[in-house]
């Protein structure tokens, strides 16, 4: 049996010369003007189930901020002393919301939205002085560092522009010199992620995800009365939705909101199969996306960022065409190596070592500079083959399980369970 693999190679150029365009892209200047954070007011919810072992050390965090803010705690029936916790920090900044069985532990969507009902009226006693307009709602984990420059950012960023609807800040991973698991998370959001969201700032199509979202509260009500959704990935159901419906979302792409990361594959893998699940319910958005009056570009990236989550299918069938061709089960043919063949027999070789590294090479330079740290030349193969390794194994088999999960009927929330790494809040 004989398989032409062109396909793969057509698949895979065409991937690694659009992140080549996106990281060039990237460089260019997105400035925001000065601006007074102090004229607008933040609302930050903060789900938490079971969080007791952070979420002392974020509220004291968040006290500190210099801001016309409010903390609302959402605790989701946690029955490990997270409400106990988090009582010694209530006041006039730091707020617990409570709810109970059988509404509780539904889904971070359905905890969000409760908080947001019971919020929308307090708001004209937290801020009798601001329009709608004036008010930011932003979401975080429950073991964050949110630095003051991330809150100037954000404002920076909102009084930008009235047609900004929400803001993405950068993340990254708290102790990522501590741990090769934790090392390899970081790097795929500050040498990944964050270059990618840079770019897509000029095609507006910046995607909300995890830590450090915020959303105009005007914005907000124009999705009704429950923005959130059931959906896994409420985050990107909630940027797709305000996409939708015609509002422009920004990154900062400067000072990243710090947060925890997993030292345990189990739970790694757990996270991203929610996260790889919650991309294909997110898909339902596509219709009203490209019904919407948003650029063309941004509907064309938009889409392509959500379907490139077949990617680790697509890598899954070509590593098993390369075992199978390598058990002498199928024979692989290549049009397209034929030809490059006549060049140099060198040639095939160098551009599939390219395809197969074209992240890494792309990417992981920068993040030296990113993360501030220095990492020898002589590493840098190394890191690539890991990370390579690492991401591969991890999404994939992070796929078979979100399949395995849809196919049973399994879309409940999948709660990964908190790890104590480090205090030091730098990202490495």
């Amino acid at each position: 049996m004989t398989v032409n693999a062109d396909i793969f190679l057509v698949f895979f150029g065409m991937l690694s010369l659009y992140y080549l365009i996106m990281y060039l892209l990237s460089f260019k200047k997105f400035s925001m003007p000065g601006s007074d954070h102090n004229e607008l007011g933040f609302v930050i919810f903060v789900p938490a189930l079971n969080e007791a072992k952070v979420i002392g050390e974020t509220c004291s965090q968040l006290n500190t901020i210099h801001a016309r803010l409010h903390v609302v705690v959402i605790n989701d029936g946690s029955d490990d002393g997270t409400g106990e916790v988090v009582q010694r920090y209530e006041g006039d900044r730091i707020h617990q919301f409570r709810r109970t069985a059988p509404e509780a532990r539904q889904g971070k969507g359905m905890a969000l939205n409760m908080a947001y009902a019971w919020a929308r009226t307090q708001f004209k006693e937290w801020f009798p002085d601001l329009r709608d307009d004036q008010i930011i709602i932003g979401v975080t984990d429950a073991d964050v560092y949110l630095h003051q420059n991330v809150i100037v950012e954000v404002a920076s960023t909102f009084q930008s522009a009235s047609d900004v609807g929400a803001v993405q800040a950068p993340v990254s991973i708290k102790g990522a010199n501590e741990n090769l698991w934790l090392l390899m998370q970081d790097i795929e959001f500050q040498a990944f992620f964050l270059y990618i969201q840079k770019a897509r700032n000029w095609i507006s199509s910046v995607a909300m995800g995890g830590n450090g979202q915020f959303t105009r509260y005007s914005a907000m009500k124009t999705l009704g009365d429950r923005p959130w959704t059931r959906a896994l990935t409420e985050d990107i159901d909630l940027g797709l939705a305000l996409t939708g419906h015609g509002h422009r979302i920004c990154f900062t792409g400067k000072t990243p909101v710090v947060q925890h990361g997993l030292t345990s594959f189990h739970r790694l893998l757990k996270q991203r199969s929610r996260w790889v699940q919650g991309h294909y319910q997110v898909w339902k958005r596509l219709g009203s996306l490209w019904r919407s009056e948003s650029r063309l570009i941004t509907k064309l990236d938009s889409t392509l960022y959500l379907m490139m989550i077949v990617i680790p299918l697509v890598l899954a069938a070509d590593y098993a065409l390369g075992f199978a061709s390598l058990f002498g089960l199928v024979r692989v043919d290549s049009d397209l190596m034929f030809w490059l063949h006549g060049f140099g027999s060198w040639i095939p070789s160098t551009v599939q070592m390219i395809l197969g590294f074209s992240i890494q090479l792309i990417f992981l330079p920068s993040y030296t500079r990113t993360a501030n740290i220095k990492i020898p030349w002589y590493v840098f193969p190394g890191l690539m083959a890991t990370f390579s390794i690492y991401t591969a194994t991890i999404w994939i088999l992070a796929s078979v399980i979100a399949f395995y999960r849809m196919a049973t009927g399994k879309w409940g929330w999948i709660k990964t369970e908190r790890e104590t790494i480090s205090t030091n809040t730098s990202s490495a």
